[in-house]
């Protein structure tokens, strides 16, 4: 069940962005940074990480409002632990929105669109697609490093709305009235080293879409990103346990036996254009761990883009 895999597939990226000077109101929302021998473009110390699954340590300062369009693709076409089945290509967009309340308090919310296509044999249901549950939430930061604080520490809660569609080409589990918990962490090591981490409990109270109720989802992110003037590289870690979920029937709950956990690393980039408070990312990402519960299709890499504007 448990396999460290060998690197997936050699993925070159090379981008080029020609960049103004800045010129806009985030030198002054975002006020303390390490000191530097030159003007970092702001912009840059608000961008995030591009994996979907991370966030980082912190808050946006009063009044500024983030949003981002975060999509990512993966190909589960390698079978692990035996499974004959099909291969399934999936899509997931993310709208991420974060706006500062005060310089502790964020109001953030994520909506989200699924398609997974199927094929190889192709299955009745070829496609599961539809919107999720769009999250709701605060965070609070009890340390900032807008605010001239050593390091970012922030705690957030979100409810799970059950937003999404419900039919046999959806998403099982979905439309259900859940919650997330998480902690974040992070602080400059260098003047252009920022490190982040955090922990995510997320899962439904109640059941779902075709009578599923979905497992609870653990999770563990990481970031080490350096800095230059103008753009950003960095090494980025997601580790997700997901508990196995159960189906209602009138024998009873049935055990759907598709928990997993999973370990996908790799690199990322964001390049900035500070004239207009936006950026652009990409990053690629490997699994290092595939544990499944019983045999699955499973990814050799995912591949995930952002692009975000400060207003």
């Amino acid at each position: 069940m448990n396999s460290l895999n060998r690197s997936g597939r050699v993925l070159a990226v090379s981008l080029g962005l020609a960049l103004a000077a800045p010129t806009n109101a985030i030198d002054q929302a975002w006020a303390a940074t390490p000191e530097q021998g030159f003007k970092r473009p702001q912009t840059l110390m608000a961008t995030p990480p591009v994996n979907p699954n991370i966030a980082g340590g912190g808050t946006l300062p009063q009044g500024l409002l983030y949003t981002a369009l975060n999509p990512t693709f993966s190909d589960k076409d390698r079978s692990e632990d035996g499974y004959i089945g099909s291969d399934t290509f999936s899509q997931a967009w993310l709208l991420k929105l974060r706006y500062g309340l005060t310089n502790r308090l964020e109001l953030n919310s994520v909506l989200s669109y699924v398609n997974l296509e199927r094929s190889k044999p192709t299955p009745s249901q070829k496609h599961l697609e539809g919107y999720g549950d769009q999250s709701l939430g605060l965070s609070y930061a009890l340390y900032n490093l807008h605010q001239k604080d050593p390091f970012a520490l922030s705690f957030s809660l979100s409810a799970l709305l059950p937003t999404a569609p419900e039919g046999a080409n959806h998403l099982p589990g979905n439309a259900a009235w859940g919650g997330r918990a998480a902690a974040a962490f992070g602080l400059f090591l260098t003047p252009e080293i920022k490190f982040d981490t955090e922990a995510i409990i997320s899962g439904p109270f109640e059941r779902g879409n075709q009578d599923v109720k979905r497992g609870e989802q653990y999770q563990w992110n990481s970031q080490f990103r350096y800095l230059f003037k103008t753009f950003d590289v960095a090494l980025e870690s997601s580790l997700t346990h997901n508990e196995a979920g159960d189906k209602s029937s009138p024998a009873g709950d049935i055990d759907l036996k598709n928990g997993y956990t999973e370990w996908f690393v790799g690199p990322s980039m964001n390049f900035t254009i500070d004239r207009y408070d936006l950026w652009f990312g990409i990053g690629v990402f490997f699994p290092v761990l595939q544990n499944v519960d019983s045999p699955s299709m499973v990814e050799d890499y995912q591949l995930a883009f952002k692009i975000g504007k400060l207003w």
